[in-house]
C-alpha cells in the first residue's frame, strides 16, 4: 500500500522556547511572554487523528507553518496514540516585532509571537 497524505485538522497552537530555562525568552511587566531574536521557538500544535490508529504507517497528516502570510515550513506526521497528536515546528525570528504565526492544514489556527531584545543587565562596580 502506498502512503496517503491528508491535511491535518489543527486543534490548537502554542509557542514555547525550544531551549530550556530562561535563555529563550522572558515576561514583560504585564506578564506577557516574549522571546529573543535568533533563539529557536517551538510552535507546537495538536491535530486530530481522525480515527487513524498509531499502527497505521500509511496515513500522514500534513501541516504548513506560515509567518506573516509567508510559507515558512511543511511537515508530514503519523498519528500518535489517542484522539490527537502533538508535534511542533522550530523557528528562529531574526528581528524584534510581533509575528502572526499560523499552522495550516484542513483549517488554520494562529498565535501572535512577540520578539524583543534581551533586557540589559546592569553591571555592578567591583568593590
Amino acid at each position: 500500500m502506498s502512503p496517503t497524505y491528508r491535511p491535518a485538522t489543527i486543534n490548537a497552537v502554542e509557542a514555547t522556547a525550544t531551549v530550556s530555562g530562561s535563555a529563550g525568552g522572558a515576561r514583560d511587566e504585564k506578564g506577557n511572554v516574549y522571546f529573543f531574536p535568533n533563539v529557536s521557538v517551538s510552535i507546537g500544535y495538536w491535530f486530530d487523528n481522525e480515527g487513524v490508529s498509531s499502527s497505521n504507517w500509511d496515513t500522514f497528516f500534513t501541516a504548513e507553518l506560515w509567518i506573516n502570510g509567508k510559507l515558512a515550513g511543511k511537515k508530514q506526521e503519523l498519528a500518535g496514540k489517542g484522539p490527537q497528536t502533538y508535534t511542533f515546528f522550530a523557528h528562529k525570528f531574526p528581528e524584534p516585532g510581533t509575528y502572526k504565526v499560523e499552522v495550516r492544514g484542513k483549517n488554520s489556527k494562529s498565535v501572535d509571537i512577540t520578539i524583543k531584545n534581551p533586557p540589559v543587565q546592569e553591571k555592578k562596580a567591583a568593590q
